[in-house]
């Protein structure tokens, strides 16, 4: 009754791994609606900061969510604990690739 579950980690796996790196520059065009938005001197920084994190929750939830779709058709093992584990781990990982970007293109 107690049998170990052997995990075979893919190609496919990796690479949905790694396209948490996509969801940032796709993201891009309401990053500067946003920015845009939220560049009126008139607003506080505390204003402002929540605006930006409010857009790091967003892109993180849909992001994961649409990476879990199209990934998700092309995995064999759909609902398996590595697939999870990497949807779960999207929700950390696409807000600091998103500090990534900033500090790359933007600084």
């Amino acid at each position: 009754m107690n049998e170990k579950r052997k995990y075979k980690i893919e190609l496919s796996s990796i690479i949905y791994l790694c396209s948490f790196l996509v969801v940032f520059p796709v993201s891009l065009p309401l990053y500067f609606v946003l920015a845009m938005g939220s560049a009126d001197p008139s607003l506080s920084i505390v204003t402002t900061d929540m605006i930006y994190y409010g857009f790091l929750i967003f892109i993180s939830i849909v992001g994961s969510i649409v990476l879990k779709r199209i990934f998700g058709t092309g995995l064999r093992n759909k609902n398996n604990k590595i697939t999870w584990s990497i949807f779960v781990a999207h929700f950390v990982l696409i807000p600091l690739s998103v500090q990534f970007y900033n500090y790359l293109f933007f600084y």
